[in-house]
């Protein structure tokens, strides 16, 4: 659920514009085309897209989103209990503004983003054209009883009590390197350790969301969009464990392994973002031909 990810500026690249020029913080906008909306994980931005959107903006409208707590959203705290709902709420708004009504999108996600791409593709699946996801953490596929599901709560208690006590950078160093490794903290540059510890405070809120949906397997099977599924096979068993749950659960699924970590979106951008624009070109393709195939012939 994390990544080590740039900072949280808007991309500086002509083609990139910050919705905060706009009034409205939050995103950026590339393109324009079948809007392509990318969600990044934990203790990251919208920023981590960067280098997918580049690639992508002359053939789509691609919309990079901060979720609660990241990027230009601060972290604001109610009475009521976080749920992933909250987060889905504020996507959904988002694209109630940027995106014509009714219009279709398709859907980039990366860890926790993954799992908020899957809760709107089950809760609004008239409007999901596709889904591309990086090990989505959807921690209730697993029994209860699993070992790897055992060891990923321990770290999110972890890293709770962690917050809690004040010690941020503890925490993020428990986080960061339960996911990409003993010492992978240690290893940043200290300005790149300032702003996770900045940020932490969100996660204990990302393990409360994602541990509470899906609440039924139907949840899941009621998922029709075609789905890419992508994993790292140097990540966590709990991810690796999920990742092939879902190839099992989800309809309408292709995947794909790399030699990589669970920050592979950013790390081997390389080598993950073509498998991405590939599965939306053929989305399109498939979409212009059935258009094309249900239009009326004209009278001879």
């Amino acid at each position: 659920m994390n990544t080590h990810s740039r900072r949280d500026a808007a991309p500086s690249t002509g083609v990139l514009h910050a919705g905060v020029a706009n009034g409205r913080p939050g995103y950026f906008v590339a393109g324009a085309g079948t809007p392509v909306v990318m969600l990044h994980s934990s203790l990251s931005s919208k920023s981590q897209w960067t280098a997918l959107a580049e690639r992508l903006a002359s053939r789509f409208r691609v919309i990079a989103l901060d979720l609660c707590g990241y990027g230009d959203n601060a972290l604001s705290v109610t009475g009521a209990p976080f749920t992933l709902d909250d987060e889905v709420r504020l996507v959904t708004d988002h694209l109630d503004r940027l995106v014509e009504p009714r219009g279709r999108i398709h859907l980039v996600g990366h860890s926790y983003g993954g799992l908020v791409a899957l809760r709107i593709a089950q809760c609004r699946s008239n409007r999901v054209a596709s889904l591309s996801l990086y090990e989505p953490v959807v921690f209730r596929m697993l029994d209860d009883e699993d070992a790897t599901l055992a060891d990923l709560r321990a770290v999110a208690d972890r890293v709770s009590r962690l917050v809690m006590a004040g010690r941020r950078h503890d925490a993020a160093q428990a986080f960061v390197d339960f996911w990409s490794g003993e010492s992978s903290y240690a290893s940043l540059p200290l300005p790149a350790q300032a702003s996770l510890a900045r940020r932490v405070d969100k996660v204990p809120l990302d393990f409360q969301a994602a541990l509470g949906w899906p609440r039924r397997p139907e949840d899941l099977r009621a998922i029709v969009a075609p789905t890419l599924l992508l994993a790292g096979n140097h990540s966590p068993a709990v991810v690796q464990r999920i990742h092939t749950l879902l190839t099992r659960t989800l309809s309408d699924n292709r995947a794909a392994t790399f030699d990589a970590g669970h920050m592979g979106p950013i790390t081997d951008a390389g080598r993950v973002n073509p498998w991405i624009e590939a599965i939306l070109d053929t989305c399109e393709r498939d979409a212009a031909f059935s258009s094309r195939s249900l239009a009326p012939r004209k009278a001879a």
